[in-house]
């Protein structure tokens, strides 16, 4: 959809189920919001295909943050009671922990539906590609639009999966976002500090449903915390109920004590209104749709008026039309069997006409006089059966016969009474259950004249919103008897502005590639010198990095080399020609000195470094022989040193692998450690006793001297 389309506000409402059920909870309808293809759900409108673009939070990290959320608001209030019991002697009735305590208590869990299937529909109309969805027939004879994510041969439509993902996608961030702990209200005259849902009510696992016939809504778990009011013999204490969650949640934001039932309503029309706005937002932003342009209006359901249908469910929807398709089907079944129980008493009647016609031509014939008494009123079965019997006695050839024709009339006449009256009974009973199905079809009526009557309201404010008149540019007034030509007259005007406005869309877009054609050579000029801008940027950038590290790298250096001169020789003076003039040098060890050698190049300290190492190098080596010259001893050139012979074994001499280095070797002899290894090991114990005096005066005197410093 472009931008610039007009974009007709949808009547849209927000429904918030919010419950405490059972002990179960969320655990109780995971298998409900899993929807998964194997398990034979009861519900059978699930589009299985479209189950992937669900968004399912049921990690082990969520559990257990529900858990730390309940330990954090439960532990004292635990710890408290079972210390009491055992004070009381009671330990048995001790819950010993937060989840005991919570075991047996009723767990609430949460549903949060934006719109309906209607007003999906119109939405993915609005935003999606026609070739993207297709209609799918309901059993009670309404359709709703799916996603089209498989071609004709079950290949999957990358292209359709792509817009069905970012349709939905509106849809999940804008509920899991509604429901966020972190959402509430801020810091005000009435409470100081910022309060959140996820204080009172904390969401935890929660599951999307996008795959239902219906619109898309939420599953999620809530843990709840509440304050008691307190009273004469308890005093306030925490509790999870749900009522006193809403209650506590509605007292800590408005400063205001309310029951329940206000309670729940309040936090419902904050949360309703809070989803619609998310999921308005959402829809811009996915779709980039100015601003200015409202997409959805919230709608409140009401019971006064239930001609709104925006706020049906799904299943509230269907049902209204299956309840409204079965009346019609029984009261057509039973007006059927009341036209049968009809025609069968007909019957009936004509039956007991032709028996009692006759009875009275049988009278007729026996006695040779009419069938009527004084009164000239015709006679009664039973008296025409006396009349005859009466002529029997005078004719005893035939009565016989008289006497069979009254007994067969007398049981033809009863078998007729009694099938009279059982036709009747029934017919009762047929009428009764007539008249409460003519009822209900008389509501089903008046619920059809209620929409009527929404129907022409809708008409009319449409009418006036776009200021529509006649042909002789009259305002047009909708009535029952018009509204159905109005309503397709206001279709014919809607297909004639989308004509209009398709032809000026055209038109634009005809003048806007005249433009393009103009300008592209322009933009091929633009884009060779953004190019080049970006090749330069991203060089300089380059550069401005290679140089920033450079500037890291030489400060870390010189901060080594101060630290390295700050440590060897503390009292370490920079120049006075290399600072600043009226500076005075001071000791490195000093801030002040730290940051004139700082300043200095980094060349300079790698010199001061080099001097103050080699002088300690020189000072250690001076040391070393010190140490050495004390402990060999001393040298006699004109007394030869008595040597010893030893006995030599030749066979165990191996030749070395490594090259003679004559270089080494004078190297190795003339370095001072070696020196003073070969001097350690050679000298006895009066000279390392000797050694050792001189090493611990010369030590103190360096102490001494330094300490003077």
């Amino acid at each position: 959809m472009n931008a610039g389309d007009e974009i007709m506000a949808l009547k849209c409402t927000v429904t918030t189920d919010l419950q405490a059920k059972d002990t179960n909870g969320y655990s109780g309808i995971q298998k409900h919001v899993e929807h998964d293809q194997s398990i034979n759900h009861s519900n059978k409108d699930i589009v299985f295909s479209e189950t992937q673009f669900n968004v399912y939070d049921e990690s082990t990290a969520t559990r257990q943050a529900i858990d730390d959320w309940n330990e954090q608001h439960f532990h004292n209030y635990v710890e408290q009671h079972d210390q009491h019991q055992r004070e009381k002697g009671h330990a048995e009735r001790q819950f010993g922990s937060v989840k005991n305590y919570l075991k047996n208590k009723k767990k609430a869990t949460a549903i949060l539906t934006i719109g309906n299937m209607e007003v999906q529909s119109q939405l993915m109309k609005q935003f999606c590609p026609k070739d993207s969805y297709q209609e799918e027939k309901l059993p009670d004879g309404t359709t709703h639009l799916v996603f089209k994510l498989k071609d004709e041969n079950n290949k999957p439509i990358q292209n359709n999966i792509a817009v069905a993902k970012q349709f939905y996608g509106c849809f999940n961030r804008a509920l899991i976002k509604a429901t966020n702990n972190n959402i509430g209200w801020p810091a005000n005259k009435v409470h100081q500090q910022r309060i959140n849902v996820g204080d009172y009510l904390h969401r935890g696992r929660y599951a999307t449903n996008n795959d239902e016939m219906g619109i898309s809504h939420i599953h999620f778990e809530v843990a709840t915390f509440g304050m008691t009011r307190g009273g004469k013999k308890r005093a306030a204490h925490v509790t999870n109920s749900l009522n006193q969650a809403l209650v506590s949640l509605h007292q800590a934001v408005t400063g205001k004590t309310a029951s329940g039932r206000a309670a729940l309503k309040w936090y419902r029309a904050n949360l309703d209104q809070f989803a619609l706005k998310c999921l308005e937002q959402e829809l811009h932003k996915t779709y980039q749709v100015p601003e200015n342009k409202k997409i959805l209006d919230f709608e409140r359901k009401t019971k006064e008026d239930k001609t709104i249908q925006t706020g049906l469910s799904m299943e509230q929807l269907k049902a209204q039309h299956q309840e409204i398709a079965d009346h019609q089907k029984k009261v057509q079944n039973l007006q059927d069997q009341a036209k049968t129980l009809n025609d069968q008493n007909n019957d009936m009647q004509a039956q007991v006409k032709t028996v009692t016609k006759n009875l009275k031509d049988i009278y007729e014939a026996t006695t040779g006089r009419q069938a009527v008494d004084k009164d000239g009123n015709d006679l009664s079965p039973i008296e025409m059966a006396k009349g005859i019997t009466r002529a029997n006695r005078a004719a005893q050839d035939d009565k016989e016969k008289a006497e069979q024709a009254k007994a067969t009339a007398d049981q033809e006449r009863q078998k007729a009474e009694q099938q009279k009256a059982q036709q009747e009974q029934q017919l009762a009973t047929q009428r009764q259950q007539l008249k409460v199905l003519q009822d209900q079809l008389d509501e089903a009526n008046n619920q059809l004249k209620r929409r009527k009557q929404q129907r022409i309201k809708n008409a009319q404010k449409e009418i006036a919103q776009n200021k529509l008149t006649d042909g002789n540019n009259q305002s047009i007034n909708v009535t029952e008897d018009n509204v159905a030509q109005i309503e397709q007259e206001i279709d014919n005007w809607r297909q004639d502005q989308q004509a209009e406005w398709t032809q000026d869309k055209t038109d634009a877009q005809n003048e806007l590639e005249q433009i393009n054609q103009q300008l592209l050579k322009a933009h091929s000029t633009k884009a060779n010198l953004e190019s080049t801008n970006q090749e330069l940027t991203r060089q300089n950038t380059q550069l401005q990095q290679s140089q920033q590290l450079m500037k890291n790298n030489i400060n870390g250096y010189k901060n080594q080399l101060v630290d390295t001169i700050t440590e060897h020789d503390p009292n370490h003076k920079v120049e006075q020609q290399l600072l600043k003039p009226n500076e005075v040098p001071e000791a490195v060890i000093t801030t002040n000195g730290r940051q004139q050698h700082l300043r200095q190049p980094l060349k300079y300290l790698i010199d001061v470094t080099t001097q103050v190492l080699q002088k300690i190098k020189t000072t250690a080596t001076n040391f070393i022989n010190q140490v050495t010259k004390s402990l060999l001893p001393p040298v006699n050139p004109k007394k030869p040193i008595q040597l010893q012979s030893s006995y030599v074994d030749f066979s165990k001499i191996q030749a070395s692998l490594h090259k003679p280095n004559a270089q080494k070797e004078i190297q190795l002899m003339n370095d001072p450690i070696i020196k003073l290894k070969r001097a350690l090991l050679s000298a006895t114990t009066d000279q390392l006793q000797k050694t050792k005096e001189q090493t611990q005066k010369s030590l103190k005197q360096q102490v001494d001297d330094e300490w003077e410093r």
